[in-house]
């Protein structure tokens, strides 16, 4: 059974075989590489990442919740998203987005993360959400600082991310700080 969220102005849903050229084209992104923490450096290793996904998508005891945004009104794919519930702390989960491009700038991260935190605490009972994110990269500060999630520390330089040693931010959210939108 397929499995969806919606925003406004997007769908997020199971990916499907026919994503692998947009998988290729997200890890093929210099701006994604930049900042990412992720390998998918050949074919086979992006193939083997929507593999894994659409697995995880059809798992009785689902906790990878790895989904394409699509425009609701022509299906174009946006981006790839995720929301993955801790496999040792089934009460934290971790929301990631990367949107292509031609998607930035323009409000679509922001209806993302809302969906996935209001998804975390509401349907999967999460007691915290969080996000990390390369502290050089600050679009992804402003968008979760934006959406209400706190600022909790940084590793600094712990490990080399292709042309300079990677900081990571974290940010979250508990369930108490979590208010409604229909509240």
């Amino acid at each position: 059974m397929a499995f969806s969220l919606a925003t406004d102005r997007l769908v997020l849903d199971d990916l499907t075989h026919d994503d692998l050229p947009n998988l290729q084209r997200i890890a093929r992104d210099p701006d994604f590489l930049k900042y990412v923490l992720v390998w998918l450096d050949t074919d086979e290793q992006i193939a083997g990442f929507l593999r894994n996904a659409i697995d995880e998508a059809g798992s009785e005891d689902r906790v990878d919740y790895i989904l394409a945004a699509r425009t609701k009104d022509t299906h174009e794919f946006a981006g790839l998203t995720f929301i993955e519930i801790d496999r040792q702390h089934r009460t934290t989960a971790e929301i990631g987005i990367v949107l292509l491009p031609e998607f930035c700038r323009d409000g679509y991260g922001t209806e993302i993360l809302q969906e996935y935190i209001r998804f975390g605490f509401g349907t999967l009972g999460m007691h915290r959400v969080f996000g990390k994110c390369d502290a050089l990269n600050t679009a992804s500060v402003r968008l979760m600082e934006r959406c209400g999630l706190v600022y909790e520390g940084s590793i600094r330089e712990h490990v080399w991310l292709r042309d300079h040693w990677r900081s990571t931010n974290y940010y979250g959210m508990l369930a108490a700080e979590y208010s409604r939108p229909d509240s």
